[in-house]
Order: structure tokens, then C-alpha cells, then sequence
């Protein structure tokens, strides 16, 4: 986030492509959130949908573990500012998908990472780069329709410890997904999808 900031002070030109990065991913579940959305809460938000997209999903993780199995060079681990806008816009296009309840934004945008040849580790890191940017205009989107109706309801303090309790534990949780990606792979995940498909049905 520093050198981010610093790209757009001028002072870190690695800092400023990652944020024109970032910026690209975002931009395609911005433009499709902002027209469809209405009719997502009305069509997807049922226990069929949720389903669907939690089976689809785990097989998109299967697979995006054996192609990269299968891939003759390694995965780069090039820094995320040398990600270009082309591979940054295929991981927004991806993010797209979890507007599909039950698909996971994350793991659209990580699996997205693996197609287009970046680490489990630089994956991760570039999902929660693009979904800090993603939610946090959501949020302000949501709050700008309906906050006043929550604040009325939980008031400003229960609001504000909840944003505050969600940023630390995502934080934590980032960490974690870090470190097993990096040794274990996308499996383990696929498979509790599994298991909750399973256990809705």
C-alpha cells in the first residue's frame, strides 16, 4: 500500500504500475456490479444457486491445481508491479464471477493469479490487494444506499468495531492462506467446497 501511495506521489515507479494494476482488475466488476446488481440479489440468492457455485467452483480449483502441475516452467515469482495490465485485466475479468453467490471472490482472483503464471504466493497477495480496493467501494456503495438504515439500527460504534474486527482478522486470515498456498495448494479448499455443497444439499 506504501509504495502504492508513493506511485502516486511520483517517488516509486513500481509502486504506481501495481496500482494501475490493481486499478485495471477492478475495473470490470465495478462496471458489471454497478448495472446488475439489483438483478443478482433478485435471481442468485438462493440455496440452488449457492450450490451450483460452490461444486463449479471446486472444480475450477482442481483444475487450476493440475495445470499448473502440469506446466513445463515454473510459476514466476516476479513482484506484483511487474504484472502487466493484460494479465491484470484476465484476474478482474475472473473476479467477475463471484458476483455468483458462493463462488468466492478470492478464490476467483487467486485461481486467476495461476492462469496467468504468477505464484500461490503473489496470487494471494494480488487477491487481497484487488479485494481491499473491490469491498471497500462496495461498502461505500452499500453505505451510501442503505447506511443510514444501519446506523439507525447498530449505531456508529457496533459499525465502526465491525469494520475494524474484519480488516484485523482478514489480515490474519490473508497471512495464513499465504503460507499454506505457498506448501499445500489450492486442494484442501476445493474439497470443503465440496463439503458444503454437500451439506446444503
Amino acid at each position: 500500500f506504501m509504495s502504492m501511495l508513493r506511485g502516486l506521489l511520483g517517488r516509486d515507479s513500481a509502486g504506481f504500475r501495481l496500482f494501475f494494476n490493481v486499478m485495471i482488475a477492478f475495473l470490470p466488476a465495478a462496471g458489471i456490479g454497478f448495472v446488475a446488481h439489483n438483478w443478482i440479489d433478485a435471481h442468485l440468492f438462493s440455496v440452488g444457486a449457492v450450490i451450483c457455485a460452490q461444486v463449479a467452483g471446486a472444480l475450477l480449483m482442481f483444475y487450476a491445481e493440475a495445470w499448473g502441475k502440469r506446466r513445463a516452467a515454473a510459476p514466476s515469482s516476479q513482484p506484483l508491479s511487474e504484472l502487466t495490465p493484460t494479465k491484470a485485466a484476465t484476474i478482474g475479468a475472473l473476479q467477475c464471477a463471484a458476483m455468483w453467490p458462493g463462488t468466492s471472490r478470492s478464490m476467483m482472483t487467486i485461481v486467476g493469479g495461476y492462469f496467468v503464471g504468477l505464484d500461490p504466493r503473489r496470487s494471494a497477495e494480488f487477491s487481497f490487494l484487488l479485494g481491499f480496493v473491490t469491498l471497500t467501494a462496495a461498502s461505500v456503495y452499500k453505505g451510501y444506499k442503505s447506511g443510514a438504515a444501519m446506523i439507525q439500527v447498530f449505531g456508529w460504534s457496533n459499525v465502526i468495531l465491525g469494520a475494524v474486527v474484519a480488516a484485523i482478522t482478514a489480515a490474519i486470515c490473508v497471512r495464513f492462506l499465504v503460507h499454506w498456498l505457498t506448501r499445500h495448494g489450492l486442494a484442501i479448499f476445493a474439497w470443503y467446497r465440496i463439503a458444503v455443497a454437500v451439506a446444503l444439499a
